[in-house]
């Protein structure tokens, strides 16, 4: 069977400085969380997975799912780094490939994931990763072979630790002014300054 690539989508905070589920902001009509895992789905993806904690029941009411399959971490409350272990956990030994994509970083798109796939793929390095301003960050890209030192990882950090600690195993997609940036919504005013920069 020929090798795989598999999104992770870590949607399980419990949005305490926003005050509210972020992952069901409406924008254009649609929760935050939902676009983000439609730009996953119509990546050139082979499996997407979200994985959810607080407020799981409402937000799986709520959002259209598409192609995705969804996964609940009860263990959501120690941090990102154990919904990081649940979505590894889950892949099939065909996977050779992780994104780790975050659920609250408008400006995600499918052709933008796709990029970074192919930056990956080219460049043969373990790991891809946007840099904007020369700072790398999220989505992530992460070859099989860096997945046991993340699911070391404990507390509240991710893939951006691995990724800004150990920068010569990535290779970077750098975002021209062609393209959207990714903008983390995590406060209200996160969410008044999107808003008020795009018309969507």
């Amino acid at each position: 069977m020929a090798t795989q690539c598999a999104g992770i989508v870590l949607a399980a905070g419990s949005s305490l400085r926003m005050g509210r589920p972020k992952q069901l902001l409406s924008l254009g009509g649609r929760p935050l969380l939902e676009r983000v895992v439609a730009a996953a789905c119509g990546s050139q993806l082979d499996d997407v997975v979200v994985i959810l904690g607080a407020d799981h029941e409402l937000i799986e009411q709520r959002v259209r799912w598409g192609r995705a399959r969804i996964l609940v971490n009860p263990d959501h409350a120690s941090g990102m780094s154990t919904s990081l272990r649940v979505g590894l956990a889950d892949l099939g030994s065909d996977v050779e490939r992780a994104v780790v994509i975050m659920g609250d970083q408008l400006g995600v798109s499918s052709r933008l994931l796709d990029r970074l796939l192919e930056v990956h793929a080219v460049s043969l390095q373990p790991a891809a990763a946007l840099s904007v301003g020369g700072l790398l960050q999220p989505p992530v890209v992460l070859r099989r072979d860096l997945w046991d030192e993340v699911m070391a990882l404990s507390g509240d950090v991710g893939a951006r630790r691995l990724i800004r600690t150990r920068p010569e195993l990535v290779a970077p997609l750098v975002l021209g002014s062609d393209v959207e940036h990714p903008v983390d919504i995590d406060t209200p005013d996160d969410w008044r300054r999107y808003r008020s920069s795009t018309s969507t």
